[in-house]
């Protein structure tokens, strides 16, 4: 780009023209950062959640994969956990009501390892009669608290049969999943059953798909968290797959409001272009000046939007904490906490695949009102 280019953009963009000149500017390319902004926030909320959800269903599940009988653990990537457990129905008694629960059966120490951390497990009480442990969803319907005594009417599908037992909780976890945890409760193995097989939780961004291949390579039956809880993943695709409608909604926007900035400059820009033209230079400079100036502005804008759309999915976690104490039944169907991931290598992708769309936009409308077109108006 020659000197003579750079000086008229330099200008264009606002250099030494005032703030009234610069508001005008940006006007035409405001729609692009709002809805980038939009786009982002819902890329990191909607990512963040999904990642939370999946973690979720894998700690309160039956783990990241459950194996069906004893096996060699040396398979396991390293911080692996492994537990035996067992599960069924039963109905719970207390003061405050009764409810029907899905009962999983423990062994001691089910909650010391990443569990425990990960739901905010610190201390479980101990020498107690049949200790349980119950969310605080659970807990709140039914106004429980650590140390109250409970009556469980539990099935036992090996005898046919409903087996009373009087139970204490032993610890209230924050519910963080109530479409899972709302219902269910720990209690010691010998309640429930012998143990159907164990559950193994992998650390937190493991190959869950690898590991269950390679177990099944060794003709160890196991299934993953995604074929045991195929409903509630359906719930984290559907999320998923609204980000591309939105994105396919935004790179629409975007070409069709960088083409309209592009037809503004140029009107607001008339007299400036008229002495150009009569200075010699050829339109196609000229439209690859306009070019290059929307480009800037629309680059600016979506840049801009990123920023603000990150900035916002920061605080989105506080909002959803406020939401989950107001109106819990509003999050049954996701997370009440989560932490924010922002995914850096897509927004990137976004940014440069909506300006790419805008400049063929800004490109075609450039071409088809050449700049003798805008004099006749």
């Amino acid at each position: 780009m020659g000197a003579f280019e750079r000086l008229w953009l330099v200008r264009k963009c606002g250099h030494g023209m005032g703030m009234r000149y610069l508001l005008s500017s940006i006007l035409p390319i405001a729609v692009i950062f709002v809805i980038t902004a939009v786009l982002v926030f819902s890329i990191i909320f909607i990512t963040s959640v999904s990642k939370r959800i999946d973690r979720m269903i894998e700690v309160l599940g039956s783990g990241s994969i459950y194996v069906y009988g004893p096996f060699d653990d040396s398979l396991l990537p390293q911080g692996s956990e492994v537990a035996l457990t067992d599960a069924t129905e039963a109905l719970l008694y207390a003061s405050g009501g009764e409810r029907a629960i899905a009962i999983k059966g423990i062994e001691d120490g089910y909650f010391e390892g990443m569990r425990g951390n990960e739901l905010g497990i610190a201390e479980v009480l101990q020498d107690v009669r049949n200790p349980i442990v119950i969310s605080s969803s659970l807990s709140s319907s039914l106004s429980l608290k650590a140390g109250d005594r409970v009556a469980l009417m539990v099935y036992e599908s090996a005898n046919g049969r409903a087996r009373p037992y009087l139970a204490t909780v032993a610890a209230v976890f924050d519910s963080v999943y109530p479409q899972i945890d709302s219902r269910l409760v720990y209690a010691p193995l010998a309640i429930v059953g012998e143990g159907r097989g164990f559950e193994v939780l992998l650390p937190p961004g493991s190959d869950r798909e690898a590991v269950l291949s390679d177990l099944v390579s060794e003709d160890i039956p196991a299934l993953s968290s995604r074929s045991l809880y195929r409903n509630e993943y359906a719930n984290i695709e559907a999320s998923l797959s609204a980000l591309y409608i939105i994105f396919a909604l935004v790179a629409f926007l975007a070409a069709y409001f960088s083409a309209d900035a592009a037809e503004f400059f140029m009107s607001r820009d008339k007299k400036d272009i008229s002495e150009l033209l009569l200075l010699g230079a050829g339109k196609k400079r000229i439209a690859r000046i306009y070019l290059t100036l929307t480009s800037i502005f629309v680059l600016a804008a979506l840049a801009a939007g990123a920023l603000l759309g990150v900035l916002l999915s920061l605080l989105s976690p506080l909002a959803l904490d406020l939401i989950g104490r107001r109106e819990p039944a509003f999050l049954d169907y996701y997370v009440r906490s989560f932490s924010v991931d922002v995914p850096w290598a897509m927004i990137a992708l976004i940014i440069a695949l909506s300006l790419l769309v805008s400049i063929v936009s800004m490109y075609i409308s450039i071409r088809r009102s050449t700049v003798a077109n805008i004099f006749v108006r």
